[in-house]
């Protein structure tokens, strides 16, 4: 019997207003999914330093279309950071364990320039996953783009709104 082929794609979105630096200052950060992913309620450091390879992440949120009738929901994975260029603002990372029917699954996280001011962008390979179609689990990941967008934009410009103005003497 054959293997089924591996998926591979990539989503973007785009952040309105600041610029790549403000937003990397932000995701660069491993272990703060998160903040910026609306289906990620736990992430912390299990092993490693943050921001240098080999550093572990613990991600858990309610999102698990993996689970059987009857398991519960809750989502969990252990992903190890595999490449971290803050000056291209990207970072690859792999899962090492979860419960989400992943078997092989690596992705680069990356903050590009934007007419509009940035965006962020996920490129991906993986085996098929559990419980997911690749056009559903390519939707998935846009949404979860657009909504990563949205929570960097927020925050940005609260923390501009914050900024004391300058003062010219």
């Amino acid at each position: 019997m054959e293997a089924a082929a591996s998926w591979r794609g990539s989503v973007r979105a785009v952040v309105a207003g600041p610029t790549p630096d403000q937003a990397w200052a932000l995701l660069g950060d491993f272990c703060s999914l998160n903040r910026w992913v609306p289906s990620v309620q736990t992430c912390r450091r299990l092993e490693g330093t943050d921001g240098f390879p080999g550093c572990v992440r613990y991600c858990a949120g309610p999102v698990n279309k993996a689970a059987a009738p009857g398991e519960a929901a809750t989502g969990w994975s252990k992903e190890r950071l595999l490449e971290f260029d803050p000056a291209g603002r990207r970072y690859s990372y792999e899962v090492v364990e979860t419960n989400k029917g992943f078997g092989r699954y690596r992705a680069t996280l990356c903050v590009e320039p934007d007419p509009a001011g940035c965006a962020v962008a996920w490129l991906f390979e993986a085996d098929p996953v559990r419980g997911w179609t690749l056009e559903g689990f390519v939707g998935f990941l846009e949404e979860l783009a657009r909504g990563v967008a949205k929570r960097l934009e927020e925050e940005i410009m609260a923390l501009q709104d914050d900024a004391p103005a300058l003062q010219v003497l």
